[in-house]
């Protein structure tokens, strides 16, 4: 009985032609292995959507230099960024500090960091009034006249194949009774889609804070403070000015005495730029400069009402104090504006 089912088998098997047999193999193969190349593919293509995200970063990472005491911020912004790309993570980021510390050039740096690896457009709130406004703007930016809208912006971003970063300086513009426009732009990269990069610029300190508190209860910024400059970076900085435009007229202590007081009144580098450039214009342009120089027009700068009028708070508490002293008045009486 096995012995005839054997010989049976053996018989069909004759019976069936070659390409037959060869069919019956290549369609259990293919049956065993269909889902394999499948995966695969998708491995390298995560690999590749990672791979292509950081590479470019690191490449470019030394042809942008940053600024001068601006260095643990640039390279802050940059780990940001390139996280939000490699992960393909939204990113929304809010950056504060007084003015003259360097902020919106710092974020030109940045962009210029990273080269073709992004697309990017930078805004100045104080110019637009709408949410309209900025959509059609953005959308300038990135494919000329577009009808503009929410879903427009939304289809086009997603479209894209590099992120988008958006810089808008002087957000605080943007500020309203209610502050919606705020919420909805910081939460873009959220509701919109994650390719899009918002970073907001502005010299209020706690403007999330004070403006946006229900930020902290859905997705709130990155947040990065740019403190004023010290004394030592204002010095290289106008070392390096001074050399590159082969003035050598300034001696090393009107230059110290520049850096000091300005680092000491606000830390704006705009101010000592400006002591700088006017201490050239007293005298013929190779007399030299020195400290007397140097007081008579930081003088002129901060003893000006529009500077006395932007003191920071501690010496207009001082001097607050100091008025009700003279005028025999109690302290718990005076009244500060801030």
């Amino acid at each position: 009985m096995v012995q005839t089912r054997r010989s049976l088998l053996i018989s069909q098997a004759n019976s069936s032609t070659p390409k037959q047999r060869t069919a019956s193999r290549s369609s259990s193969i293919t049956a065993t292995t269909s889902t394999t190349p499948r995966r695969i593919q998708e491995n390298e293509t995560k690999l590749k959507r990672k791979t292509q995200g950081s590479k470019p970063c690191r490449a470019s990472k030394s042809h942008v230099k940053p600024l001068i005491g601006r260095e643990r911020e640039f390279s802050t912004i940059c780990e940001w960024i390139e996280k939000a790309i490699a992960d393909d993570q939204p990113l929304s980021v809010y950056i504060s500090g007084s003015p003259g510390t360097g902020k919106s050039a710092t974020m030109s740096l940045v962009v210029k960091h990273f080269g073709n690896q992004i697309l990017a457009a930078a805004l100045n709130c104080a110019s637009i009034h709408s949410e309209n406004e900025m959509i059609k703007s953005i959308l300038e930016n990135m494919k000329g006249s577009l009808r503009p809208s929410l879903a427009t912006l939304g289809s086009t971003l997603k479209g894209l194949r590099k992120h988008f970063v958006l810089v808008l300086d002087e957000i605080d513009h943007l500020a309203s009774k209610t502050n919606s426009f705020l919420y909805t732009t910081f939460q873009w990269p959220h509701t919109i889609s994650s390719n899009l990069i918002v970073i907001g610029i502005a010299n209020s300190i706690d403007l999330t804070e004070r403006l946006l508190p229900k930020l902290k209860l859905t997705h709130p910024p990155q947040t990065l403070v740019f403190p004023p400059y010290s004394k030592e970076a204002i010095a290289e900085i106008l070392k390096v000015k001074m050399s590159t435009e082969s003035d050598n007229t300034m001696d090393d202590k009107a230059l110290e005495l520049c850096s000091r007081k300005v680092a000491a009144m606000s830390g704006d580098l705009r101010a000592a730029l400006h002591v700088i450039k006017h201490t050239r214009n007293l005298n013929a342009p190779s007399t030299p400069r020195g400290c007397r120089e140097v007081l008579g027009v930081l003088n002129g700068v901060y003893s000006s009402p529009l500077a006395r009028a932007r003191l920071p708070l501690q010496p207009r508490l001082i001097l607050a104090v100091a008025l009700a002293m003279s005028s025999n008045k109690k302290v718990g009486s005076v009244h500060l504006v801030t």
